[in-house]
């Protein structure tokens, strides 16, 4: 196929995104602010770019006479809708990716149209934090920000009672210039992130994904182990209330990464982002554990083309373990090259070196590094994920 598409955003996490769309055939012209991205030597044009400035994105675009554009994280989410309104292009409106950008935006829209989601409120001082408390009535709670940007639990936290309350809220409201927060009820169940892609106003659920946290009172991924464990009415569920979610918030084409938890009496939304899930999400893992090559698929989409496959061809095992050492300063690590040519890691890296210190938990970009195991079976992915992960060892000074 031919075409030039613009991905927004070149860190490493997306060099493979970039060559899917290379093995297309396409063209590609990545942007990042930072002019030393990784990505940018795997692209055919690039542009030192922030994803945020909109206008010069914009120009970026118009410059270079693309034919498509993908965000691969929702910092880029806003600036694609616009580029697409601008150049004529497929993608969702600009007001749509309001939306998909804001927490307090999304759960709202659920609400008016009736998808499941957790109870909540908007809130931006402590007296507004502490009507909230008041009026939700139940504990734990849950602080997030309102902006979605940027992914990564950034400034969500658990509360158990409201002497944390003030805590929460300065964690919540240090990431971001908006200061809205969301406060809501902790639901207890199994988590789930969702990957799925819109065409032709139709939805199709390519996979579902159990969660593990990090323990409280900070909401970080520690695994994502594919397939769920969910299958029968409770998975159909499930596929019922992503699609729901994406047609609520009036996303009518391209990826989603759906994030809900399974209760008691049934899936409750926690978010969405109007982009594939992070990281290795859309290649490796989705193309591994179903046979359906996620990040093409939504390259030919936004080059005005059909997807050849939305349907999973079968379903193996995948796990996306998150490194998560104890905190210190390193003196030596070792095991890591050797996990890197065991079969069935899909890919694995660590984000700190010797000298570096590693900080508690609190995001997702305090984490050491990841691990991408495949395998048969759910099973045997977990198996091997364990094993890899006990295998990098960490000395401390």
């Amino acid at each position: 196929m031919t075409g030039r598409v613009m991905i927004l955003g070149a860190s490493r996490y997306y060099v493979r995104s970039i060559l899917a769309a290379r093995e297309l055939g396409c063209e590609v012209l990545a942007i990042d602010r930072n002019p030393e991205a990784e990505g940018f030597r795997h692209a055919d044009f690039h542009e030192a770019v922030d994803i945020t400035d909109i206008k010069g994105a914009v120009r970026t675009a118009r410059r270079y006479g693309v034919d498509g554009v993908v965000a691969v994280n929702d910092f880029g989410v806003r600036t694609a809708a616009a580029i697409a309104r601008e150049l004529k292009l497929v993608g969702i409106s600009p007001e749509v990716a309001e939306y998909a950008t804001s927490k307090a935006w999304m759960r709202r829209k659920w609400e008016e149209r009736g998808v499941p989601s957790a109870q909540f409120r908007v809130i931006k001082t402590l007296e507004e934090a502490r009507r909230a408390v008041e009026e939700l009535n139940t504990w734990p709670l849950v602080l997030k920000p309102a902006d979605s940007r940027g992914g990564g639990s950034r400034g969500v936290s658990r509360i158990d009672d409201e002497n944390q309350l003030e805590r929460a809220l300065i964690f919540a409201q240090s990431f971001y210039e908006d200061k809205a927060v969301v406060i809501e009820e902790f639901i207890e169940g199994i988590e789930h992130s969702i990957e799925t892609i819109t065409f032709e106003g139709e939805t199709h659920v390519l996979a579902v994904s159990d969660k593990v946290k990090t323990p409280p009172p900070f909401r970080v991924d520690k695994s994502v182990i594919y397939p769920t464990v969910l299958t029968g009415e409770r998975l159909e569920r499930v596929h019922e209330v992503a699609k729901a979610a994406v047609r609520a918030l009036d996303i009518d084409v391209g990826a989603a990464h759906i994030e809900m938890c399974t209760t008691e009496s049934g899936p409750r939304l926690f978010e969405l982002g109007a982009r594939c899930g992070g990281g290795g999400t859309p290649d490796p893992i989705v193309p591994f554990l179903t046979g359906i090559e996620m990040f093409k698929e939504v390259v030919r989409i936004a080059l005005g083309e059909r997807p050849q496959r939305l349907s999973p061809l079968y379903t193996k095992g995948c796990v996306y373990r998150f490194i998560t050492p104890r905190p210190g300063t390193i003196r030596k690590i070792s095991g890591l090259e050797e996990v890197k040519t065991w079969e069935n890691i899909l890919d694995c890296e660590l984000l700190v070196g010797v000298g570096d210190t590693v900080r508690e938990v609190e995001q997702g970009g305090d984490r050491a590094g990841f691990i991408i195991a495949g395998g048969e079976t759910r099973p045997q992915a977990i198996e091997l994920a364990d094993r890899a992960e006990s295998h990098i060892r960490f000395d401390y000074q």
